[in-house]
């Protein structure tokens, strides 16, 4: 049994320029293991060394999930689609267990895109459209002192 999963991702920054990451996650969902892809040679990684610290305000957009071919994904692949189903992300046509070692998408398909960042304790905490997550501006304003 498989308990850990690879996530390809991309940076979301403002100009567009999207950086790909891969994290390896455990059931948890907690961060393994990170690493930074060049992005003009796609064989070229470099390990990110305490990604919960250097990844830290980085927002990241899911592009695909990778299983071990060699073992049983199930778990960890209910696992994840358990962390996406809690935002309101739906999971459809999952794959066979005995599929999900060659099919481009051992998760099956997923309803919205997914966004996530790292906590402090390197939990993956998703987003999604789904939930109407809405942004709000606070106005810090100077406190009275005329008391």
């Amino acid at each position: 049994m498989n308990t850990e999963i690879l996530i390809n991702s991309s940076l979301v920054t403002h100009d567009g320029y999207r950086e790909s990451y891969e994290f390896v996650l455990d059931e948890k969902m907690h961060v393994v293991e990170c690493v930074k892809i060049d992005p003009f040679s796609q064989t070229i990684i470099s390990p990110v060394e305490d990604a919960a610290v250097a990844l830290d305000g980085l927002l990241f957009e899911l592009n695909h999930v990778r299983v071990n071919p060699r073992v049983d994904n199930t778990h960890i692949i209910s696992c994840l689609t358990k962390a996406l189903e809690n935002i309101g992300v739906k999971v459809k046509n999952t794959p066979h267990y005995n599929d999900m070692a060659t099919t481009y998408k051992p998760l099956g398909e997923i309803s919205d895109n997914v966004r996530f960042y790292l906590n402090t304790k390197t939990e993956v905490v998703f987003l999604s459209p789904a939930t109407r997550p809405k942004l709000v501006s606070v106005e810090n304003k100077p406190a009275d002192t005329t008391q």
